[in-house]
């Protein structure tokens, strides 16, 4: 097997640039659900999309974004980077639209999952999220769940992990490609990982399978 067979790089665009950060259907990565894209607008761009049988997560790690959702416009994202508070999501099932006028430079990451279901669009609030503590020692981080086993999507969890620095972000170490519970769960998985402040990482983790949360 060749690295070109296995390894996606993001595209290096410039910051003043907008455009796909990374381009990846599932078609292209040989999956079976998952489809992963992260974007970039600057000011004035408007980004759509339809879904088609498909359900989707859209998380904004920052800046503001403003969306339609049929009852006027929505603020989604107002953090300046991704360890400034909590996260906004938003949740669109199967045949719905997603305009979005663009106020201020941002990259937005899309987990998207093969999905007919019949389901509302959710926005995700900062007061919406979850936030827990796990593990000990060097092996503690905070996790916020955003998209919980409960929330009332067909496949889709989604969830941030803070993990300070030189702590383990996941652990004990595990695999996910069995089903057998309660033991283990067969799941898809796709994380996002960005460093800052020189003492935190920040992972975020889409996750597709039958809506039992793994623990991290």
């Amino acid at each position: 097997m060749t690295e070109d067979q296995f390894l996606v790089h993001s595209s290096n665009l410039p910051a003043q640039e907008s455009g796909e950060l990374l381009h990846l259907p599932r078609q292209k990565a040989n999956w079976a659900w998952m489809s992963f894209f992260v974007r970039r607008l600057q000011p004035g761009d408007v980004f759509q999309t339809r879904l088609e049988e498909e359900e989707a997560a859209f998380c904004n790690p920052g800046r503001d974004l403003r969306c339609q959702l049929g009852d006027g416009p929505k603020p989604v994202g107002k953090r300046k980077d991704v360890f400034d508070g909590f996260p906004y999501t938003l949740y669109l099932p199967h045949s719905a639209t997603f305009p979005s006028p663009q106020k201020t430079t941002c990259e937005i990451a899309e987990c998207r999952v093969p999905s007919k279901a019949r389901l509302e669009p959710r926005l995700i609030t900062p007061e919406d999220v979850v936030s827990s503590l796990r593990g000990g020692g060097n092996a503690s981080r905070q996790i916020v769940d955003v998209l919980t086993p409960s929330f009332p999507a067909d496949k889709l969890v989604v969830i941030e992990v803070y993990t300070p620095g030189g702590n383990w972000s996941s652990y004990p170490p595990h695999k996910h490609d069995t089903h057998n519970p309660p033991t283990e769960e067969d799941l898809d998985e796709s994380t996002t990982i960005e460093c800052g402040r020189g003492k935190a990482l920040l992972s975020s983790t889409f996750t597709q399978g039958s809506r039992v949360a793994e623990g991290r």
